[in-house]
């Protein structure tokens, strides 16, 4: 039997549909699923015994955030690569020749790192962009594991040197085998999908066109279908992207169909560069967008049409990106980004606070294809929950739950984080990861990658 817990709030904002706020609202976990939510008075069963009571006076309880696009080892280098650089010098000059020195206990320590920061600000629910297997894919595997957060792994695949027009971009301790990115991706996945009662999965995450062959990209289209299995890739995220579609007679979205890259449970990350034709054949054909604005913003790459996406029917979620582009892994602020970036761009009534907490958790849930288990706080769906506790002048006075969440918290103002009904943080404390242990063991290996690097 699992834990049965019992949460109650100054508001609780189920995202069951837009505008809904339960004042001075509970809800109740049975058996990692939730039991029930509304106003107090109905939630609570006279005479039954909570396990944990967790009562938040001046607290808001929202779905646990879904992060659609994430470096893990990334983290580990956040503040060592230029702020004022564009992408693909910022790339191939840095951050690709520093992880091209990592080995599995750097990689470990980045991914602990990120780990940790992601559940402090209420990240419950993740989707890694792709790792190499110099960073150590079972030590990454493992501390995902105890750490009771829910992972979508991805095994990079690769098969080619270059970035779009750019070739031989990748340097040496980046590159990877065709046939090998396979085998560890079939491994991987053999071993790690469905693992902590399913919180778990494998996917495949394809390298930028470029890096990957007309070949690779077939091969990788139908084993993800053959497997069941999602895929994710980065795409249209500079102009340089553009040229190279053009120069093979393409736009994003035909090129993707050629290969059969189109479709449910294709996360492309990104997607600033987009045009109506594209927007037209990922509403059609149910692929999703990862939205990373403050790495847009820092790398100077463009502004996505999220609007304009949104308004087609396309299910855009939200991603942190990594450690050097964004230098935070924390979704309640990537949220206020997602807004105000699109205020500016289509004016203040285009995109409400309500739209950037649909795309931090009911649009991530949907793009994963579990929008039947998570997203929304509704009964029999899993307990991916997170707890503000509005305690900060900040956030005070108390008044509309969802404006505060967006607009004046931050992830520091999280307190409690539930996934599976499990509580992983509790008061602010991670509980399933020593934490200074993490920040010691990050700080000693950045030094070694630094050392290692010649940095």
């Amino acid at each position: 039997m699992g834990m049965r817990v019992l949460i109650r709030a100054k508001a609780v904002i189920p995202m069951d549909r837009k505008g809904r706020v339960v004042r001075e609202g509970a809800v109740l976990i049975e058996d990692s699923k939730i039991s029930s939510v509304g106003p107090r008075e109905e939630v609570r069963v006279p005479g039954a015994k909570d396990d944990l009571v967790i009562d938040e006076p001046y607290g808001v309880v929202i779905p646990g955030l879904i992060d659609l696009h994430v470096h893990l080892a990334q983290a580990l280098i956040r503040g060592v690569v230029p702020d004022d650089v564009t992408l693909i010098p910022w790339l191939r000059d840095w951050v690709w020749r520093l992880q091209g020195v990592y080995d599995a206990e750097d990689g470990r320590a980045s991914a602990e790192l990120c780990v940790l920061e992601m559940l402090r600000t209420g990240t419950t629910c993740f989707l890694e962009a792709g790792l190499h297997r110099r960073y150590g894919l079972d030590g990454i595997a493992e501390a995902i594991l105890r750490s009771g957060i829910r992972a979508f792994l991805s095994k990079k695949v690769m098969d080619l040197k270059g970035y779009a027009t750019v070739e031989n971009a990748l340097p040496e301790g980046m590159i990877e085998d065709g046939e090998q990115c396979i085998k560890d991706f079939l491994e991987m996945r053999r071993k790690w999908a469905g693992a902590g009662e399913g919180r778990i999965d494998v996917w495949i995450g394809l390298r930028t066109p470029g890096a990957v062959s007309d070949e690779m990209f077939r091969r990788a289209a139908e084993l993800a279908d053959e497997l069941g299995a999602g895929i994710t890739m980065h795409l249209a995220e500079v102009e340089e992207d553009i040229k190279y579609f053009a120069s093979r007679g393409h736009t994003p979205s035909s090129f993707l169909k050629g290969f059969g890259l189109l479709g449910r449970r294709r996360v492309y990350a990104h997607c600033v560069w987009l045009g109506d034709q594209d927007i037209e054949a990922f509403a059609s054909t149910g692929t999703s967008v990862a939205h990373c604005p403050s790495s847009n913003l820092k790398l100077g790459s463009g502004v996505a049409p999220v609007v304009r996406m949104l308004r087609k029917g396309v299910t855009v979620g939200l991603g942190c990106d990594g450690g050097p582009s964004n230098d935070a892994y924390d979704m309640v602020r990537e949220m206020k980004t997602a807004a105000l970036l699109q205020k500016v761009f289509n004016g203040p009534q285009a995109f409400t606070c309500w739209d950037a907490l649909e795309m931090a958790t009911v649009m991530g849930a949907r793009a994963l294809g579990l929008e039947n288990r998570l997203g929304t706080i509704e009964s029999g769906k899993k307990a991916d929950i997170v707890v503000f506790r509005f305690d900060h002048p900040s956030v005070r006075p108390f008044t509309d739950p969802a404006s505060l969440v967006v607009y004046s918290a931050t992830g520091r103002d999280v307190a409690h984080v539930l996934v599976d009904g499990k509580p992983v943080v509790l008061d602010g404390e991670v509980r399933t990861m020593d934490e200074e242990r993490v920040l010691k063991e990050a700080e000693r290996r950045l030094e070694a990658v630094l050392r290692k690097s010649g940095r």
